[in-house]
């Protein structure tokens, strides 16, 4: 159980901080907490991108177009 807790947090992080670790996230074992994990953490770092957003009155795409070539 303390295995998958630490798997699960160290997903959490690495989803927060955008990065994946494929070893860890192939392991028969750890790799689906790990995997939750860094689900979880994505979608915490994409609320808490919303909220600050929110904040600043920022509304529609922070872009106007596609990048020109």
């Amino acid at each position: 159980m303390d295995e998958a807790l630490v798997a699960y947090n160290a997903g959490r992080v690495d989803g927060a901080a955008g990065y994946r670790d494929p070893q860890i996230a192939e392991d028969p074992e750890l790799g689906a907490d790990y995997r939750v994990g860094l689900l979880d953490g994505r979608i915490a770092a994409f609320h808490l991108i919303a909220e600050i957003r929110k904040v600043l009155g920022v509304e529609g795409s922070m872009y106007e177009g596609p990048d020109e070539p």
